[in-house]
């Protein structure tokens, strides 16, 4: 695996340094948000769709690593990832042309719900569809006719998660290296070779991209990028059985996704805000924190976060 690891970054930087020149030659500049903080009006002219760069990388890896190893369980991964990331597409190309925060809201989620149906439909279809999930602690539940929704909860989630998160230079990239290591261990102790190869090739490539989206960002990953990495996410807690466990493991995810919902709901019922911005890494921003010092401080929430999960897998 450590062959595959190597491969996966070497090849993720070439693959990052191309796309970076391509998205500098077409102007696919990412628009800055008038309501943000206002340091952030620094980053105008950071080309956006990075993560084009550790999707094809991720693609053309598996490819020719597992190319005959390719299981159902691979294939939904993959799938998922594939299917999440064109909606982001949509978002991303609005974005550029427009000068405009994107599609509408209403619209995304369109969008989104779609392609998470189509990503059922995908499990149904290679036979990996199960209603059992684990809850730690108690037992496993059958949620029979209930779980279709409960896994359309998960990846509209997961992949809105990821997208809130993505506010900050190397935050959204750096956490999901995180959340991936702990489904590589859970992986292993599972016993599933294949998905831990999977996800060894993913956390490669997203290093490799780490390099062009840490502070300064060289570019940003993108709508194309989050919702990938929101499917994936999504993908492996249904795969690995650990859906209840993304808590934990994507805390970080969850913490930024509930700052929003506290924010807006605060707002709308007292006219008061809870955080002097949402999410809540321009919060940290706001009281004076250095862009650097938010992201390792959420780095460091992530690891602490995901280590639980797995705590409570082991011992659950």
């Amino acid at each position: 695996m450590l062959e595959i690891f190597i491969l996966s970054l070497l090849i993720s930087l070439l693959v990052g340094y191309i796309v970076w020149r391509f998205l500098i030659v077409f102007k696919m500049w990412q628009p800055i948000k008038a309501y943000g903080p206002r340091n952030h009006f620094a980053k105008s002219g950071t080309p956006t769709m990075g993560g084009l760069s550790f999707i094809l990388t991720f693609y053309i890896i598996l490819g020719f690593a597992l190319l005959e190893k390719i299981t159902a369980e691979v294939a939904f991964v993959a799938g998922a990832g594939f299917l999440c990331s064109i909606v982001g597409v949509f978002d991303d190309v609005i974005k550029i042309r427009k000068g405009s925060d994107g599609v509408k809201a209403k619209t995304k989620f369109g969008f989104q719900l779609l392609f998470s149906l189509l990503c059922l439909l995908f499990l149904r279809l290679l036979g990996l569809y199960s209603t059992e999930v684990y809850v730690p602690f108690f037992s496993v539940f059958d949620l029979a006719v209930f779980y279709p929704f409960f896994a359309l909860f998960l990846f509209l989630g997961c992949m809105n998660a990821v997208n809130i998160t993505d506010g900050l230079d190397g935050l959204a990239c750096g956490s999901s290296i995180i959340a991936l290591v702990s489904f590589f261990i859970i992986s292993l102790w599972k016993e599933k070779v294949e998905i831990a190869f999977v996800i060894v090739i993913l956390i490669g490539s997203l290093l490799g991209f780490l390099l062009y989206n840490r502070h300064p960002a060289k570019m940003f990953m993108g709508d194309i990028g989050s919702m990938f990495l929101g499917g994936i996410l999504a993908s492996l807690g249904i795969i690995l059985k650990v859906e209840v466990l993304l808590l934990f493991i994507g805390g970080i995810f969850v913490l930024e996704t509930l700052s929003v919902m506290i924010q807006v709901g605060s707002y709308k019922l007292r006219k008061k805000r809870v955080f002097l911005m949402s999410p809540l890494h321009h919060h940290f921003e706001l009281k004076g924190w250095k862009e650097k010092n938010v992201v390792r401080f959420f780095w460091t929430l992530e690891l602490a976060l995901s280590s639980i999960g797995l705590i409570i897998y082991r011992f659950g």
